[in-house]
């Protein structure tokens, strides 16, 4: 802090961005179960630093000072000790005023979000229905019993044909009539607008689902967390920087399957913003301001992707825990994790940005101002 304080500017010094993922951020529409194959969150953290060799030697401290052994140190390798080591990268970090973005995102709440925003609102802008109303229905769809229209969406996806997409508004509809809640009664009234595009002679499947992106091998891929997660830190980074984007360099974690995919996706953002047609929104700044740089490397050649992992790997197994213990999560993790959510900076768009229900974070025990996360959930979407 700062004599004032407010926090100090953190990436006035920071050139080098890297990133990495825990909890597999593939394509949503090929999950088979709402369990996602024991991977119900998926985590993506990014860390600044102005001397990537200073970084890399701490994780070298880091790793023999705990025994880790011989190679890169893995969050999914280091059992334990990934609390501890966690906490000490985190000190390390503030010590040197390097900043930490991390993306934490409850896949089935991702779900949700596109079926409000594509299948209920996607010939609608915010003026005609808020984003307090789409959050509201998100988190009422993600939070009841509803798996069998989030599985129905996810195959829709899939098939992409309209009697799909009727179907799951018809499973919608059914579903929705046997609420009593308040929400239910406006989310059937979207439900009925919708089965009334879906039923006219021109309308298409693609209409009421999320754009499809393309992989390298040229295979459609739909609902990337990891693709939402990077395009949304990528745009906290803008906000963070004090001058431009110019001259930083994002290194990401090699993604051989959906490298193509990310770098369209940037680039795309990057052309939309001299177009002034992207949105507006607290915590991140899409009008990019510059661009920066982005490149897929390994751990061997890039070493401070272990930051990256480790951080990732942490944010990751406190949510899965605490979802799957109902918020009894041990003592040192929920400790490190607060210690991470408190290292940022919402001004500067720092820390964490938590996609996920007010019920769920209530059951996590992570604070929150209610209604404080609407905007900054549905910039993810």
């Amino acid at each position: 802090m700062t004599n004032d304080g407010k926090h100090p500017s953190l990436s006035i010094l920071v050139d080098r961005y890297f990133l990495d993922e825990s909890g597999h951020g593939g394509d949503l529409a090929s999950a088979k179960a709402l369990d996602f194959a024991g991977q119900p969150f998926f985590a993506l953290a990014c860390v600044g630093t102005g001397d990537a060799a200073l970084l890399a030697a701490e994780l070298d401290r880091l790793r023999v000072h705990y025994a880790c052994g011989e190679g890169e140190l893995k969050s999914t390798r280091l059992g334990k000790k990934l609390t501890p080591i966690a906490g000490e990268l985190i000190t390390f970090l503030g010590q040197h005023r390097w900043p930490l973005f991390v993306e934490l995102v409850d896949k089935r709440f991702f779900v949700a979000i596109h079926i409000v925003n594509h299948l209920l609102c996607g010939p609608y802008g915010l003026g005609n229905v808020d984003m307090a109303s789409r959050n509201m229905i998100a988190e009422f769809l993600s939070d009841e019993d509803s798996d069998a229209v989030l599985m129905a969406y996810i195959n829709a996806s899939e098939t992409l044909s309209v009697p799909s997409v009727a179907a799951v508004i018809d499973l919608l509809w059914d579903w929705l009539d046997r609420s009593d809640a308040e929400i239910a009664r406006t989310a059937q009234v979207l439900t009925m607008f919708a089965r009334d595009r879906v039923r006219k002679s021109s309308a298409k499947a693609e209409e009421f689902l999320p754009i499809a992106d393309e992989s390298a091998t040229g295979k459609k891929v739909w609902m990337l967390p990891n693709l939402q997660c990077l395009t949304n830190i990528y745009a906290r980074l803008n906000q963070s920087r004090p001058a431009s984007l110019d001259g930083a360099q994002l290194v990401h974690d090699g993604q051989m399957q959906y490298a193509k995919v990310l770098d369209d996706s940037k680039r795309l953002m990057e052309r939309l913003a001299t177009e002034a047609a992207l949105p507006i929104v607290p915590f991140a700044d899409y009008r990019l301001r510059g661009r920066g740089d982005l490149i897929f490397a390994t751990g061997k050649i890039e070493p401070c992707l272990q930051a990256a992992d480790i951080l990732a790997g942490c944010a990751m197994r406190f949510a899965r825990d605490g979802k799957a213990r109902k918020g009894r999560i041990e003592k040192p993790l929920r400790e490190v994790f607060h210690r991470m959510n408190d290292a940022g900076d919402p001004m500067q768009a720092t820390g964490i940005n938590l996609v996920m229900t007010t019920r769920l974070l209530e059951t996590l025990s992570v604070p929150h101002i209610p209604g404080d996360f609407a905007d900054r959930i549905f910039s993810c979407a």
